[in-house]
């Protein structure tokens, strides 16, 4: 037992080093919504209009208040809880004679975006080509996005991205790797996070991995999840490795038979 302790005290320091030696981890990473004025966002949203050029929103005083609720600095902390409560806002107060599918005119979603600054990079807004909504489900509205480009790239945290020691290896998220559609549902949970789930056409890239008996170094994981914590930079995200990962990368049969069935969960700071 006592030649046990110098080896655990060794290992645990190891650890330490290396944990300490990942920069900017959750408990010090910081994320700045753009300061906006709702009046400037509910000017937008009064202007959404569908493909076939009926207004979309009307601005009730529940509206309104959720448009204050969304960019109060002091409730939303990060760019990216901001798009999809707004988003499930749209879907929510949408004209229910619209019925439970409707497209949104392009032009008119991008100005919307583009007031509420809900993206580091204003070009990103310039790519939605096109927004489809399914209300079929009115709790959990399901949106399909189509981009200009076969994959859009957004990067995270203003391009410095976000790390986190896990699986005794510092992780490092980097940007968000869009395909042409990608698509998501929205809803509440009892905690009155948001919860952005179902997602499909979405990369996170960056340098992931295990260290310990088994090392792997992994580049794409697809997003599952997001669980926005309200008032907080984090959200609990949810991820499986991507294809991408095995055509681009080389990996063991085992690694890709064990990751389609498990995904891996951590609460992190997530915006772009």
């Amino acid at each position: 037992m006592r030649r046990f302790w110098p080896y655990l005290l060794l290992s645990s320091a190891l650890v330490f080093a290396e944990e300490s030696a990942c920069p900017k981890g959750s408990e010090s990473a910081v994320t700045l919504p753009a300061p906006v004025e709702p009046s400037a966002v509910l000017e937008g949203m009064a202007s959404l209009k569908t493909l076939d050029g009926k207004l979309t929103i009307d601005l009730s005083a529940d509206l309104v208040g959720a448009v204050h609720h969304i960019f109060d600095a002091a409730k939303v902390k990060t760019k990216m809880e901001q798009f999809y409560r707004l988003l499930h806002v749209i879907a929510l107060h949408a004209a229910p004679s619209l019925g439970d599918e409707l497209t949104l005119d392009a032009p008119a979603v991008r100005n919307l975006l583009l007031k509420a600054a809900v993206f580091s990079d204003p070009g990103i807004p310039s790519k939605i080509m096109s927004v489809a909504i399914d209300r079929d489900d009115r709790d959990e509205p399901e949106y399909a996005v189509t981009f200009s480009d076969e994959e859009t790239s957004v990067p995270l945290n203003r391009g410095e991205g976000f790390y986190l020691f896990r699986n005794g290896k510092c992780q490092h998220a980097q940007k968000l790797i869009f395909r042409q559609t990608f698509s998501f549902q929205l809803s509440m949970n009892r905690k009155n996070n948001l919860l952005a789930k179902n997602f499909r056409g979405v990369d996170l890239f960056g340098d992931f991995g295990n260290r310990g008996a088994f090392d792997v170094d992994i580049q794409y994981v697809s997003l599952r999840a997001v669980e926005f914590y309200q008032g907080t930079n984090l959200g609990k995200v949810t991820v499986y490795v991507s294809r991408e990962e095995f055509k681009k990368n080389k990996h063991n049969l085992l690694l890709r038979m064990i990751t389609r069935i498990v995904p891996d969960r951590s609460v992190q700071p997530i915006d772009w």
